[in-house]
């Protein structure tokens, strides 16, 4: 990704995250994450927001998830469940859609409402 998409990416990136979380990332620590490529997350595969932002979405909620990445947040959970929630609405990714259900199903990082994991499982 060139430099002045990667900084409008993470403006934008920072800006909702901060919107629907309340969290603040310093914009060195978001360009880090959107430079991420995972390549153990579910399959395999190497994925980045450029080859795949569902897929990319869903692997950064599930290191946030798991405390793999070293970030100091108030909630890990709550950003977590953010980021498959980007990848389950934005992206219609099946597997962002998977771990938002569940964590409706057990609270993590919202407010624990079987229905609408039901939704999401479906």
């Amino acid at each position: 990704m060139d430099p002045e998409a990667r900084r409008r990416a993470c403006v934008a990136f920072r800006a909702k995250l901060s919107r629907d979380t309340g969290v603040n990332l310093p914009a060195a620590v978001c360009e880090g994450l959107l430079d991420t490529t995972y390549e153990e997350c579910e399959g395999g595969e190497q994925v980045s927001l450029q080859s795949n932002p569902g897929h990319f979405y869903t692997c950064l909620g599930a290191a946030i998830a798991d405390q793999d990445i070293t970030l100091v947040l108030p909630d890990h959970e709550k950003v977590a469940s953010w980021c498959y929630r980007e990848a389950a609405e934005v992206y219609t990714h099946p597997r962002g859609m998977g771990r938002l259900a569940r964590c409706y199903d057990n609270g993590w990082g919202v407010t624990k409402n079987p229905a609408q994991a039901a939704v999401w499982f479906q």
